[in-house]
């Protein structure tokens, strides 16, 4: 019954989203997620920066994030159901996981883009901070110090499926993740609401204007 329903979700995720031209304007929408990171004033002053040195922020993210290069080369539906490890060894594979990779073209330019255009000014501010903190520390460090946070602001506003950012029902059998499916990031977004009233509790009760203003 599992791999029934798994084959059906599969075969939904690709003819629903397969070759949609208006998904990659609506996965580009959600580049704006990656501000409340760092703030407004910082991530319009870095959107800025980055104009200057555009190729050169990407050509640093692409060749030092192992989890992009990742979520690049691996089946783009694992971001919207997330399968099993046996399950989808034994579904998407072979040829038919790369014509559904071919379907999903459009998906996968319209998220990648949104990860690289959301998240240059933060990887840039992150980066810029690290320096400004380590002056003594090399180009290297600074970039690597800048790629982990830049990959965990991807993971808590863009589809996740790692296992530490799935909630318990999307990491259930195959008929209570269909019933999840297209939730990745509505949930993670959820879950970051909630951090953000905790924060501002937080604030609130130890008269702490900072954490106000960065729960909201």
């Amino acid at each position: 019954m599992n791999s029934f329903v798994n084959a059906m979700n599969n075969i939904f995720i690709t003819t629903r989203l397969g070759l949609s031209q208006t998904i990659t304007v609506k996965q580009l929408t959600s580049f704006i997620a990656y501000a409340g990171n760092i703030g407004w004033p910082n991530y319009l002053k870095y959107s800025v920066k980055n104009k200057a040195e555009f190729l050169k922020v990407i050509k640093e993210i692409r060749e030092n994030s192992v989890y992009l290069q990742d979520r690049m080369s691996g089946d783009f539906r694992r971001m919207v159901e997330p399968y099993s490890n046996s399950t989808e060894n034994n579904i998407i594979r072979g040829a038919g996981a790369w014509f559904a990779n071919l379907m999903m073209f459009n998906v996968r330019v319209g998220d990648i883009g949104a990860i690289y255009l959301g998240g240059m000014p933060n990887y840039s501010y992150y980066k810029a901070e690290f320096k400004k903190k380590n002056p003594n520390a090399t180009e290297q460090q600074a970039i690597d110090y800048a790629v982990r946070k830049f990959e965990d602001d991807t993971k808590t506003s863009q589809q996740s499926t790692d296992l530490q950012d799935r909630d318990y029902y999307q990491s259930g059998n195959a008929f209570v993740r269909s019933i999840n499916m297209f939730l990745t990031a509505v949930k993670s977004y959820l879950r970051k609401e909630f951090q953000g009233m905790r924060q501002i509790r937080r604030g609130l009760r130890d008269k702490n204007a900072k954490n106000v203003v960065s729960g909201v």
